[in-house]
């Protein structure tokens, strides 16, 4: 008996030295200790399970890894408690390398196995029993192993121990194959799966009485109830305590299950439920895995997600700190500036330093976002400004803008999302529409079901797809009016919105995303557009739309809305379930207020200062965590109002009724079927062709502007019909004839290219053509344009100005001033592709035009250049085109000059000389110009193969 100065150790010494000595005051009495290991399916009921076992009033708590408890039991009176170890495996099958911890040589002859699995679910049921009791039996048999060489008799005792409850003379004797450690087989939630279907009860009874019998384990099922409970409580007493187990057995399927170990047989099981032609042609070796072929036939395995809470401790919600999970959050921002290539970074003149750095390179990541949705669904992500929705259209579109991903996965139709399949089922509408204003309706359409239609479709097979999406999308009535813009008068804003959802549906993808499709109309267009969004879905489509605050009428149209806020989730579920969601939680919507503005203003982080910001975010984590609590048994992770406490499981009931759920329809065109690249130059050809050859205002601008510069110029050097011009007028003629157009061009040039520069990038990331076509339509679609140009330019100026009249002469003079306005198209044509905004081209191209006119040969005798400039006439079209047309003026001509009474016969060739414009021949100046053409063309598609045409409106 200690007394009141032993300390706690020597009171620890004592207690051993009386188990070890049971002859001395201890009266002999053996205290019993024995370990239980629970493991089975997440949140399948294993904390509470034990709680009731031990008579305990807590509130289960999740399960973070593995955790210990313990209970005591007294056999009667005055002897010594029992103790029996209860451990308790957490996460599913995600840590069940954790096993190794409880389970031991010192403590495996007193160790027993409860394995709890959760009815609710069967399509996860063999997975997690499988990798459980396998993980287990390894483990165990290492441990056997061990004991065969230290100490034998123990390992056999083991080892013989699981064989007691079956007798020699059982008919199934030679047939199973018991576990090496006492197995218990609990299945939890039997009040949800009484609701199954008959025949699927009948069909899981069966099986896990075959696993139970086969592994020598006793089976039982249970719920919260207390009657169901205390079968359980009986099994577990007698593992833990030694306690009398019930010899009852109930083996009606209708009722539940409860089979001490041994006590079943397969006679009394029956054969796997299964026709018979069904077994004969499933290839099983052993009777389990024959048994384990015919369950996932009628339930296909699901994959779990237990590792996305479990691996991460700090992703417990119970664990939850606000001024840590900030910090922890900023530490995984996504560096998207790390992301974007160098080529990119130095085409928007952005210095090294920064690549990697900056307010605008980091943006949150979206964490703890679960859902999934099916096809007939239109999903509304809603949220305020900054809230993560446009980041998240990104990620799901595979898109580097939103960032990358980190954790987790997208699966469409169970298959891990990539840019290939994205291109195959996914159709994204952005927020701005971006059209050729000069076509119709019908021929946007028409040109777009050229591109992205099979090639084995027909003409006619096109045109009638283009007039369904036409009728579909309620577009009669304007299927012949110009697109327009903000500068051309054409549709108006709502019909616009949907031609551009019209143009990707025309490929019939799976799912339509659209981000903020409602912006910028009224609220009249903005309903009747949702209108029609949910009609698409209904036609077994999935839409995904991203909206603002949508009025309370468009937001009764919603069939999902996921609200989104700082990039974490604080509701996803139907929308008429929304309001009564937030009630029960204590946010009632207010009386004639709209939902989406109250919980959206209620979910904003108000950023006046500090305090208010802390506050809103704690508010937003503190939902935003218990909504995760509240939906994470959900199959679907979306809440469902009338569903009590056991939502999750009644949730999870109806999806496990659905064998088949609604896939995403995915084209069965592949890539290879699509237009090749001649039939896409072919159709980008005609589209740039049509749309330009319409716009007649800027046609007669620039033609007007070419007739007045050159009757400018050439009634300025008019009135020298009988005298030539001097040596030095004609010079200054020649230089302003190629140096004053070029300049006009190439604004206008870049300033086209930046208009068409964001469809561009949206139909090269589309798919919809490649660069190669679009190249070759460009520069060709615009030569008409070209021609036309320089012929009114060049032709007034040569006849009013009075030079050469020879034939040759004329036309070598306009096939100079040709090149080199081309030469100018297609510079402007290179800068406009390789930086990003128009201000930044204007500014480069005015750089490297401004360059080549000082060092052209006129402003400054070439000979007197020094090194820079001198490198730079080298290839300044403004310099070959100048000695080209000086050599085709004068080096066949000689001219008089007078000096007082004396007249010199000056020879042409000696005027280029002295201007060092004779270096080259003729000809040279000409394969110069097409050299220094094919330079900037080659470096045109170069910038578009490699440099997002993204569109940039500030520097």
């Amino acid at each position: 008996m200690p007394t009141g100065s032993d300390t706690l150790w020597d009171i620890a010494i004592a207690e051993v030295e009386k188990r070890e000595n049971p002859e001395g005051d201890g009266k002999g009495v053996e205290i019993s200790e024995k370990s239980i290991l629970f493991m089975g399916n997440k949140n399948g009921g294993k904390t509470t399970i034990i709680l009731r076992c031990l008579d305990r009033e807590e509130i289960p708590k999740p399960t973070l890894a593995l955790e210990y408890t313990f209970g005591r039991r007294v056999r009667r009176h005055n002897t010594p408690k029992d103790v029996a170890h209860f451990w308790e495996l957490g996460g599913g099958t995600s840590l069940v390398e954790l096993i190794r911890i409880p389970i031991t040589s010192s403590n495996i002859r007193a160790f027993a196995i409860v394995l709890v699995l959760d009815l609710s679910k069967p399509n996860e049921l063999w997975t997690t029993m499988e990798s459980l009791l396998q993980v287990t039996r390894n483990h165990v048999n290492k441990i056997l192993t061990k004991l065969g060489k230290t100490n034998p008799e123990v390992a056999t005792e083991i080892k013989q121990r699981m064989w007691n409850n079956l007798q020699k003379d059982h008919p199934d004797y030679e047939l199973v194959d018991p576990f090496p450690l006492p197995l218990v087989i609990i299945g939890s939630k039997y009040d949800i799966f009484h609701e199954f279907d008959s025949e699927m009860r009948k069909i899981i009874s069966k099986t896990l009485r075959f696993v139970s019998h086969y592994y020598g384990a006793s089976l039982v099922f249970t719920s919260k109830s207390e009657a169901l409970l205390q079968k359980a409580r009986v099994l577990i007493n007698n593992l833990a305590f030694g306690f009398d187990k019930s010899k009852s057995v109930s083996v009606d399927h209708s009722r539940p299950l409860f089979i001490p170990a041994g006590l079943d047989s397969l006679n009394q099981i029956g054969p796997p439920p299964a026709s018979d032609s069904d077994i004969g042609k499933l290839r099983a070796n052993t009777p389990l895995e024959l048994w384990k072929k015919v369950f996932e036939k009628t339930f296909p395995p699901t994959s779990s997600c237990d590792l996305q809470y479990t691996k991460d401790p700090a992703q417990d919600l119970q664990y939850a700190e606000y001024e840590v999970d900030v910090m922890r959050a900023q530490k995984k921002q996504v560096n998207v500036a790390a992301q974007i290539p160098w080529y990119e970074n130095v085409a928007q003149m952005k210095m090294p330093w920064t690549w990697n750095s900056g307010p605008d390179s980091h943006v949150l990541v979206i964490q703890n976002l679960n859902l999934k949705v099916q096809s007939g669904q239109m999903l509304a992500i809603i949220g305020s400004t900054a809230g993560g929705k446009t980041s998240l259209l990104d990620v799901i579109t595979c898109r580097d803008h939103g960032g990358k991903i980190k954790s987790g996965h997208i699966l469409i139709n169970d298959k891990t999302s990539t840019p290939q399949l994205v291109k195959k089922c996914i159709a994204h509408v952005r927020q701005d529409d971006r059209l050729l204003p000069h076509l119709t309706v019908k021929e946007t359409l028409l040109f777009v079901a050229k591109l992205r239609l099979p090639k084995f479709f027909s003409d006619s097979q096109r045109k009638k797809r283009v007039e369904d999406v036409i009728a579909e999308l309620r577009l009669r009535q304007c299927a012949d009016t110009r697109v327009g813009n903000e500068y051309l008068r054409g549709i108006s804003g709502g019909e616009r919105r949907r031609v551009s959802i019209g143009v990707q549906l025309l490929w019939n993808p799976g799912i339509l995303i659209l981000d903020e499709p409602t912006s910028g109309l009224d609220s009249f267009t903005a309903h009747n557009l949702v209108i029609t969004l949910s009609r698409l879905a209904r036609g077994n489509r999935l839409v995904l739309l991203s909206v603002h605050q949508p009025r309370s009428d468009i937001f009764q149209l919603f069939d999902l809305v996921l609200l989104l806020t700082s990039g974490v989730t604080v509701y996803s579920g139907t929308a008429r379930d929304m309001v009564q969601y937030f009630t029960e939680i204590g946010y009632p919507c207010p009386k004639y207020s709209n939902p989406a503005d109250f919980y959206v203003d209620l979910t904003s982080i108000d950023k006046q200062n500090t305090e208010k910001e802390l506050e809103s975010q704690r508010r937003v984590n503190t939902l935003a965590n218990l909504f995760l609590e509240k939906v994470k048994d959900f199959d679907d992770f979306l809440w469902k109002a009338n569903e009590g406490d056991d939502g999750a499981n009644t949730s999870s009931q109806q999806s496990s009724h659905v064998n088949s759920e609604e896939s995403v329809n995915i084209p069965s065109h592949s890539s290879d079927q699509l237009p090749g690249v001649l039939k896409q130059f072919t159709v980008l050809l005609s589209r740039q062709v049509s749309n330009d050859f319409r716009d007649l205002s800027t046609l007669l601008i620039h033609g007007f502007e070419a007739l007045l510069m050159s009757l400018l110029i050439g009634f300025l050097y008019y009135g020298h019909e009988k005298t030539r011009l001097s040596i030095r007028d004609t010079t200054a003629l020649l230089y302003m004839i190629g140096a004053l157009t070029p300049f006009t061009v190439i604004l206008d040039v870049i300033a086209k290219c930046h208009s068409e520069r964001v469809m561009l990038y949206h139909d090269l990331e589309d798919g919809m053509y490649s660069v190669s076509p679009y190249f070759f339509a460009k520069i060709l679609g615009e030569l008409p344009e070209h021609c036309a140009f320089v012929i009114i330019y060049g032709i007034p100026i040569y006849w009013l100005a009075n030079l050469s009249p020879e034939p040759e002469h004329f036309l070598l003079n306009f096939l100079s001033v040709w090149l080199a306005v081309y030469c100018a198209r297609t510079m402007a044509l290179w800068v406009a592709a390789l930086l990003p905004t128009l201000q930044l081209s204007a500014f480069f191209g005015n750089v490297l035009f401004t360059s080549f006119y000082l060092s052209g040969g006129f402003v400054i005798n070439l000979e007197n250049l020094w090194t820079v400039p001198f490198w730079i006439s080298k290839i300044s079209f403004l310099r070959w085109n100048f000695q080209g047309l000086m050599q085709v003026q004068f080096n066949e001509l000689t001219y008089e000059m007078t000096v007082g009474n004396i007249t010199l016969h000056i020879p042409g060739k000696l005027v280029t000389q002295s201007l060092d414009l004779d270096s080259q021949p003729l000809y040279a100046s000409y394969l110069i110009l097409a050299g220094i053409i094919i330079s900037f063309l080659i470096l045109y598609y170069l910038s578009l193969r490699f440099i997002k045409q993204k569109s940039h409106q500030n520097w």
